[in-house]
């Protein structure tokens, strides 16, 4: 394979089978999450394992491998592949042909998609018994195109293609090209203006027969200049702190079973240039240092497994939709925390690239989920949660048992301490958060904690 380009890490890699399908009579839902094959340069064979393990607690059932053009990311999709393939993992794979930079030639790439099944078949997530394969970006290959990618996989593989990209177009003519089976839609993370998320964007894919795979994502911000080894030009947020993730996954859980998406799509397993990362910090970064560095997210993968249950948990019941609200699979209380360390107020004077496009949609917001299971506390106590920062103290904000607690409030700079009282007598959790700061470059990242119950 001659048409890889060179990348910018040095030169070398290190280097079941479940069928994950419709079945008839019933709607599956499967979860998933974009993992950034790119920032994977320096994985060995045990942080593939690590990621798996962590990937399948967190109740997914897929990662999508973004695959670009350097030929040691065909390397470590192949070593993903062979790796599932010949483990007891639950979890299956399959691939994100990114166009934005993968070569516009459709041999080219359905002989690269064909090579990666080759390496571990069983590893490969199928749809209605149908190869799953996915995009992001890429209808500028034109209807042809595509129709050659999918003949030449079908025609080497002997299997069908179930094709679901994600075409930047009009919903109507995503959903109406013949050879597409379904449809992903990338922008229905975040709310693209200065609004709170909604589903409006949905609406087209959610009313059309073909499945379709919804996106959720706990934040996005990206900080790229103009110049230097990563002059990548990509430098804006997107409104992300009122409680957009579990904003989003609750608005996906009140749809009627028969209305809701077949798919949940995570934006994003580990892409640290974009700080929408759930998982940890693993491998290489596209110098995304300035922004990511110490900013956990496993608060971020532990609100996401919660609502994965639940919306799995819907469909139990056939023909009824389940009570997402719930939370009787938690077994102690827990209280999760996340939120920038810099005000979109702050004046800066040391960072090169300049403060990010649309910053004026920052919030200044500390976020809460906090769940006090029904198994462990009665609903005849009274529950209150108070915040301190910057030295002064909130009002009680009254919690509810058995169901999740969503919970904001504008900070200042200093010091962020909380704690959760029982009859305000008995402390059930306490804690405290990272000091929100002044100075520095801009971040509008978001660093998350969690604490359990003392």
């Amino acid at each position: 394979m001659q048409w890889f380009s060179k990348s910018k890490y040095a030169k070398g890699v290190v280097e079941s089978d479940q069928h994950l399908t419709a079945n008839e009579g019933s709607r599956p839902r499967l979860a998933i999450a974009h993992f950034m094959l790119g920032n994977t340069y320096p994985f060995v064979e045990k942080d593939w394992l690590r990621t798996f393990d962590l990937v399948q607690d967190t109740g997914l059932d897929a990662l999508a491998l973004n695959i670009g053009p350097e030929e040691w990311q065909f390397a470590q999709a192949c070593t993903a592949y062979r790796l599932i393939s010949t483990s007891t993992y639950d979890i299956k794979l399959f691939l994100s042909l990114d166009l934005m930079v993968l070569p516009k030639d459709p041999k080219l790439i359905f002989d690269m998609v064909v090579q990666i099944i080759q390496s571990g078949p069983s590893a490969q997530l199928r749809w209605d018994d149908k190869l799953l394969l996915s995009t992001f970006g890429g209808h500028e290959l034109g209807d042809e195109g595509w129709k050659e990618v999918l003949r030449g996989i079908e025609k080497t593989l002997s299997e069908k293609v179930f094709f679901i990209p994600s075409f930047f177009l009009p919903p109507e003519e995503i959903l109406k090209k013949d050879y597409v089976d379904g449809a992903y839609h990338w922008n229905g993370a975040w709310p693209m203006d200065n609004s709170t998320i909604n589903l409006d964007s949905d609406q087209p894919f959610l009313n059309h027969e073909k499945p379709y795979m919804a996106s959720v994502s706990p934040l996005f911000f990206t900080h790229y200049g103009t110049e230097g080894d990563w002059a990548f030009n990509k430098n804006w947020i997107y409104r992300s702190d009122d409680l957009l993730l579990p904003t989003r996954f609750s608005q996906l859980l009140s749809l009627p079973i028969n209305k809701s998406p077949e798919m949940i799509q995570v934006i994003s397993w580990n892409d640290f240039g974009e700080s929408h990362y759930i998982g940890p910090i693993l491998g290489a970064q596209p110098g995304s240092e300035n922004w990511t560095n110490g900013m956990i997210h496993e608060g971020f993968r532990l609100i996401t497994k919660y609502y994965i249950k639940q919306w799995k948990d819907q469909i139990i019941v056939k023909g009824k939709n389940g009570d997402g609200d719930k939370a009787k699979h938690e077994e102690k209380a827990k209280l999760i925390i996340w939120y920038r360390i810099q005000s979109k107020e702050m004046s800066l004077t040391e960072d090169k690239v300049a403060k990010p496009n649309h910053s004026e949609w920052a919030q200044d917001l500390l976020n809460f989920f906090i769940i006090l299971p029904e198994s462990k506390y009665s609903l005849k106590d009274q529950y209150n949660l108070y915040i301190k920062n910057d030295d002064q103290t909130s009002k009680a904000y009254s919690l509810n048992v058995g169901k999740p607690n969503l919970i904001n409030q504008y900070f200042k700079l200093g010091k962020v301490e909380f704690k959760i009282m029982k009859n305000n007598q008995e402390i059930i959790i306490e804690g405290k958060g990272i000091d929100i700061i002044q100075g520095g470059n801009w971040n509008y990242n978001m660093w998350t904690g969690i604490f359990d119950a003392i």
